[in-house]
């Protein structure tokens, strides 16, 4: 379970989760995070009946400008001997510990604080880069590219996929409503039409793949060879969820939805209950359940009227 910071694209799925009555537990699994730290995060903003993203957002904001006002400490002689002992490639921690014992309290956070907020050209003289110091290397198009060039695409499958001779090859996609951060992420089985559908409480593409993978551990590892997926960015994280999966991970072409179009039929099948109107934060994981289970056990023409829960366990 991840210990990382709780940051402004986890707090939307809080406030809609405890609205749905969630537990922290729970809540934590979804987003990734440990239940200790969704709990004391719920407790510093307001409580389970309290939570609200806008007062999360604006006391992290008066927090922030207060965490600035230390800055204004180093001035005068202060500030000239802490840049000539960053100069001499002194660690913040080092300084401070100098000057404490000198009679002078000032925290090595200020000093990391000043350089980043103030004087970014000293950062050259810290010993670790790391972190928010590190510089990036590449652009977002390089990253693009490196991407695009590792993928498979569609026209690279094995024949027996486009056949639908065997169980185990699926199609994968998501949905959204009314919100667009909640969607609702749609698995089909190409030849029997089983649907594997669950809720994505934002747009994250690890925690797409952590539930994903979650649900396909339920599935015998010999019905599960192939996945052909959408190209939006919640699939970014393919790679870890091929490696994980066991499935070769192939993609649709850009507005090509007909090239999976086992999966779009089922989505349509999936909108008669939850329509693009719909706000998907109404929406209970018990209540997709419900749904899935019913369209798993519809009776299908083109299975000779049996029903796509018989046909993909059946063999």
């Amino acid at each position: 379970m991840a210990h990382t910071h709780i940051g402004p694209s986890d707090w939307p799925a809080i406030a809609r989760m405890l609205r749905a009555d969630y537990s922290m537990r729970e809540i934590a699994r979804t987003i990734g995070k440990s239940p200790g730290s969704i709990a004391r995060h719920v407790r510093d903003y307001g409580g389970r009946q309290g939570y609200d993203v806008r007062e999360v957002r604006r006391r992290k904001h008066m927090k922030r400008i207060d965490a600035m006002a230390g800055i204004r400490v180093l001035v005068g002689s202060l500030l000239r001997t802490v840049i000539r002992e960053l100069k001499r490639h002194r660690s913040p921690e080092q300084i401070s510990g100098v000057l404490r014992m000198n009679g002078c309290t000032l925290a090595a956070s200020t000093i990391y604080r000043y350089i980043a907020e103030r004087a970014p050209h000293l950062k050259q003289f810290l010993r670790s880069q790391k972190g928010k110091y590190r510089r990036r290397r590449g652009t977002k198009t390089r990253e693009h590219h490196r991407e695009t060039a590792t993928k498979h695409r569609i026209d690279e499958r094995p024949a027996i996929v486009e056949r639908r001779s065997r169980i185990g090859d699926f199609e994968g996609d998501t949905l959204m409503g009314r919100d667009k951060r909640v969607r609702i992420v749609s698995f089909v089985d190409r030849k029997s039409g089983y649907l594997i559908a669950f809720l994505l409480p934002k747009m994250n593409a690890a925690l797409l793949t952590m539930l994903a993978l979650k649900r396909f551990r339920r599935i015998p590892k010999k019905k599960r060879h192939t996945s052909t997926l959408d190209n939006g960015t919640e699939f970014s994280d393919w790679e870890r969820f091929e490696a994980k999966s066991g499935m070769t991970v192939y993609f649709a072409y850009p507005y090509h939805a007909w090239e999976r179009g086992t999966n779009e039929n089922t989505n349509g099948l999936l909108r008669q209950y939850f329509p693009k109107s719909y706000d998907f934060n109404l929406i209970t994981p018990e209540e997709l359940a419900a749904v899935v289970r019913r369209l798993n056990n519809r009776p299908r023409k083109r299975l000779g009227f049996k029903t796509p829960h018989q046909v993909f366990w059946k063999q």
